[in-house]
Order: C-alpha cells, then sequence, then structure tokens
C-alpha cells in the first residue's frame, strides 16, 4: 500500500459511500483510509491523524457541515491535503464559491470513476491540480476556464 494514494472522502449519502468504496477496490490505486457522513466528522478525524492523506474528496451538501466550510478549515489547518470537490449540483455559482473557497476541481457525481482515475492520473503524473476546465454536458468534471 505504500505507492498507493492517501484518500479520505467525505459524502452524507450511504449509497455514494459504498459506489466510491467499490470502485476504489476495483481500481486498487487508492488507500481510503477514512468516509464520513459529514465535515465536521471528517475534521475530526484528520484532527487526530497521525499520517494526513494526500487527497480528499468532499461532497459539496451535507448536512453539520458542508463542504466549502470543510474545504475552508482543511487550507487552514492542513494546507498540504489536494482537495477536490464532488457534486449533483449544476449551480455554476455554488461550484464557483467551492472553488474559490479551495476545492482543486469539482466532479459530478455522475460518474465518479472518471473521478477516480482523473484524480490518480494527475497524481502519478506528479502534475498540478489546477488544470482550467469548462462545463461540459455528460461530463464528469465541472470547473471554470479561468481564461
Amino acid at each position: 500500500m505504500e505507492n498507493k494514494i492517501k484518500l479520505i472522502f467525505a459524502d452524507d449519502c450511504r449509497l455514494q459511500q459504498k459506489i466510491i468504496e467499490l470502485l476504489l477496490t476495483q481500481l486498487d490505486l487508492f488507500d481510503l483510509q477514512f468516509m464520513a457522513d459529514n465535515g465536521s466528522e471528517l475534521l475530526r478525524y484528520l484532527g487526530s491523524c497521525k499520517v494526513l492523506p494526500q487527497i480528499c474528496i468532499l461532497d459539496l451538501h451535507m448536512p453539520v457541515m458542508n463542504g466549502i466550510d470543510t474545504v475552508r478549515e482543511m487550507r487552514r489547518r492542513f494546507p498540504s491535503i489536494k482537495v477536490f470537490g464532488y457534486t449533483a449540483t449544476d449551480s455554476l455559482i455554488e461550484i464557483s464559491d467551492f472553488r474559490r473557497n479551495g476545492v482543486l476541481q469539482v466532479f459530478s457525481k455522475r460518474n465518479p470513476k472518471q473521478m477516480l482515475e482523473v484524480i490518480c492520473s494527475y497524481g502519478k503524473m506528479g502534475a498540478r491540480y489546477e488544470s482550467p476546465l469548462v462545463v461540459r454536458k455528460n461530463s464528469s468534471i465541472i470547473s471554470y476556464d479561468n481564461s
């Protein structure tokens, strides 16, 4: 497991948690360290963590502590963790707010396997996690073209 990317995941939907867990098992590229139902639970885990994960995937809409508040706190307390957004929303305002608060890229819940493959390919290539992307229909990547 030393070469695997250490990952944590927060989403209040148990079905989404199961989907991600199954995909991670199939891909065999990630070491899933923790799954949380909300941002507050995730931050508690990180506060007690001996080895921080490299990657965090956050749902935008969660009870107790949503993705925006969570990523804002993570940027302050755990800046080394690369944080990616994961959402079912098509609201460009919410997605922009998520990015503005520290999420590097936002992915749609329509294709979680593609999301994990993109995250892994960035990690394997050592690429920066900030390539500008545009919103495309039938795509799992949602972001803004920064040009």
